[in-house]
């Protein structure tokens, strides 16, 4: 069966975002005539009218066959030199920076700079995010779940190449927690491709939720916290201020305004503050990685899950932990690590595995 392919002109495509303040909690798999008819009724104003579950299952029928967004980029010297620099805020000699050599290998998730959403304001939705693969309300709050990075270790992208990306909704699917909210998961896939063919597959998986308007002003109640289960052979430590997130949002083209406008994220969204954005937070965890590979060794897959929020100007703490390869990895895995992010409080915000492989 053929693809549809929308070209660059019509291109709409799903930019990083992060967390409402709120957590994941449990859920269970539900289909949609299971939901609670008290949530299928409430926002009925008639009996005629489409019930929330009605409206997902048309929209999930509509946006899985959606047809393929085609992209187009270069990856430039200077946008990576802008994201360096964000990272740890200092100012390398670009003499010295390798990142500036047409030819070296583009870091793990550094992708995420490039194929900005080529969305108009007036198309955005009224926190900012552009809504390609958004569900209609009144599921608008929407966080990072999580996703992975998959790369050829034998076609690395690298610094001066022309890249392809390919993007598609690949799953939709409806979940309700203890609470009885209804979660709407939205799962992606980006191929991104070079002149030698296939690099690297990026999939994320966003979560949406009903925005509740009678707690608005309340305050957020804080997440569990849950503490990690290991100890971390080494780690760091990162101090996420507004002008970090500020440039993040700009080098990715990401205007959520929970990212850079506080009162808007305090006043209206019910944060204690702007949110690190979901990407930067897995991005810390592969650099702090990155950093102590030996020579020679690449970072194959990469899999995370976001847990709760974190905040601006609160510090986290980046960790990893070398574990044992096991059986079910892919044969050429060499080294495997667990990777995560703890908030100020020690809690566990992020967690990830990375499974490492000789570069041929």
């Amino acid at each position: 069966m053929s693809l549809r392919v929308l070209t660059a002109s019509a291109l709409r495509t799903t930019r990083a975002c992060a967390w409402p303040s709120r957590a994941l909690t449990p859920h269970t798999w539900i289909p949609l005539s299971s939901i609670h008819p008290t949530l299928i009724t409430r926002h009925s104003s008639s009996s005629s009218s489409p019930t929330p579950a009605e409206i997902i299952a048309s929209w999930k029928t509509s946006v899985l066959s959606k047809p393929v967004i085609i992209e187009h980029d270069t990856i430039r010297p200077t946008s990576l030199r802008q994201l360096a620099m964000t990272l740890d805020k200092s100012t390398p000699p670009q003499e010295q920076d390798p990142l500036a050599r047409i030819g070296s290998p583009l870091p793990v998730n550094w992708h995420h700079v490039f194929f900005p959403p080529m969305i108009g304001e007036c198309d955005l939705g009224d926190d900012g995010y552009e809504m390609t693969h958004a569900p209609p309300a009144p599921y608008l709050a929407r966080m990072w779940a999580g996703g992975g990075v998959e790369q050829n270790p034998a076609n690395l992208l690298r610094v001066g190449q022309e890249m392809t990306m390919k993007t598609k909704c690949t799953g939709v699917d409806i979940k309700q927690n203890r609470s009885g909210d209804v979660m709407v998961f939205v799962s992606l896939e980006k191929l991104v491709e070079n002149e030698f063919g296939w690099a690297l597959t990026d999939t994320r998986t966003l979560v949406y939720m009903e925005k509740d308007e009678k707690k608005k002003g309340e305050g957020s109640s804080p997440p569990k916290l849950v503490k990690p289960r290991r100890q971390a052979d080494f780690s760091t430590t990162v101090h996420p201020s507004a002008i970090l997130l500020f440039r993040y949002s700009a080098l990715t083209f990401n205007s959520h305004r929970i990212h850079f406008d506080h009162e808007y994220a305090n006043k209206v969204e019910d944060h204690p503050g702007c949110l690190v954005h979901g990407p930067l937070s897995a991005t810390y965890m592969l650099e702090n990685l990155r950093q102590k590979l030996a020579s020679g060794l690449v970072m194959k897959n990469f899999r995370y899950r976001a847990l709760s929020p974190l905040i601006v100007d609160r510090p986290l703490k980046v960790c990893a932990k070398k574990m044992q390869v096991i059986p079910t990895m892919d044969a050429d895995v060499l080294e495997s690590y667990e990777v995560w992010v703890e908030n100020s409080e020690g809690g566990l915000a992020m967690s990830g595995t990375v499974e490492v492989v000789k570069e041929p």
